[in-house]
């Protein structure tokens, strides 16, 4: 199935590059308060995440891998889901309509390719830039086409690259850039049928430290 959509991926563009970040970056941020979130007996970011964190405090959370059974339903993935994916949804709900993303993931299902497409098409997402590893255009062919070409409708608002990545990282600004939220973790955008852990913070230093070092840097070359 691979070989048959290559045509339709290559169509889109110089979506691969051979490139890496010219050297490491680091920030260095020492945050007021920390939260602890115990996700092992709970599975709804509802009542796990019920309210965006202020910028002086990071939530250090672990789920519970109950994300694996949730699917995709119209107008995006069931709420009651929690792995790393459906933190988009969840932070755009709290931030308002025509938000930024910046999404970053080794590979990705279906269900999340669909829910971010989505929320593109309806207005939730101003912009969407999406970091895959070449592995997902290898092995999920169906679903990157699926992806690149959802993004390609959107010419001036979506963007799409693959090269060797392993960061899982999600940056959402809202739409008039005065609130913004960065989750790191150890998941990727799929269903997750084991433990994961994931720090929340809503610090503007985090987010542009993410979109600015590593998203336009590899953007840009």
């Amino acid at each position: 199935m691979g070989s048959d959509l290559d045509w339709m991926l290559q169509e889109q563009g110089n979506l691969e590059t051979a490139r890496q970040l010219r050297h490491p970056a680091i920030h260095a941020r020492r945050a007021s308060k920390r939260h602890f979130i115990n996700g092992l007996k709970k599975e709804a970011l509802t009542v796990l995440v019920p309210e965006l964190p202020s910028p002086d405090t990071d939530l250090y959370i672990i789920g519970n891998g109950s994300g694996a059974e949730k699917k995709w339903v119209a107008g995006g993935i069931e709420p009651e889901a929690f792995d790393f994916g459906t933190f988009i949804p969840h932070i755009v709900e709290r931030l308002g309509n025509g938000c930024v993303a910046y999404v970053a993931t080794w590979t990705m299902n279906r269900n999340h390719a669909l829910s971010m497409i989505d929320m593109l098409s309806n207005g939730r997402l101003a912009q969407l830039t999406v970091f895959t590893d070449p592995y997902f255009r290898r092995r999920e062919a169906s679903v990157a086409a699926e992806l690149v070409l959802g993004l390609a409708q959107f010419p001036e608002r979506g963007r799409f690259l693959a090269f060797k990545n392993h960061v899982k990282v999600i940056c959402i600004a809202n739409a008039d850039r005065t609130r913004f939220c960065t989750v790191t973790g150890s998941a990727n955008l799929s269903a997750q049928p084991r433990c994961e852990q994931y720090i929340l913070t809503t610090a503007p230093d985090v987010y542009e430290f993410f979109t600015s070092q590593f998203f336009e840097a590899m953007l840009n070359g």
